[in-house]
């Protein structure tokens, strides 16, 4: 029953969105999980980070960003694909398919980014964490 609720309301912001014109909509927004990331690298002064931190960080973007931005990528390609199977008028089984497969490539994406903020806060002293999500929220 969750993942026919979850269905239902994946359909219904697809639709929503198409039918507003806002397929722009579709390719930008791709995660509810923050981007802690971008943040770290772009206020390492702000955020006092050592440069053994800097390393650390360094390191986990090179293995972690690639498979990221591949997801990222493949979600918006996805619910793209939707929208226009469901304006071309696919039966309701292709859509669901199309559909299921973009929900497993957003749950890839939010365990990823899951794992990345637990690397942080391991990387971080808890002030410089406490920093970070302020910064997060400051931009929201």
């Amino acid at each position: 029953m969750n993942t026919l609720r979850t269905l239902v309301l994946s359909l219904a912001l697809v639709s929503s969105a198409a039918f507003a014109g806002e397929r722009q909509a579709l390719e930008t927004y791709l995660s509810p999980a923050p981007s802690l990331m971008p943040i770290l690298v772009k206020q390492t002064g702000e955020l006092d980070l050592t440069a053994e931190q800097q390393a650390k960080f360094a390191d986990w973007r090179k293995t972690a960003q690639p498979g990221r931005a591949k997801l990222e990528k493949e979600i918006a390609a996805g619910r793209l694909a939707i929208n226009q199977a469901m304006l071309d008028g696919k039966n309701n089984n292709e859509v669901q398919k199309l559909v299921r497969d973009v929900q497993r490539k957003e749950i890839k994406l939010v365990v990823g980014k899951l794992a990345c903020r637990d690397n942080a806060k391991k990387v971080l002293t808890p002030e410089q964490w406490s920093k970070l999500i302020a910064l997060y929220q400051a931009q929201l």
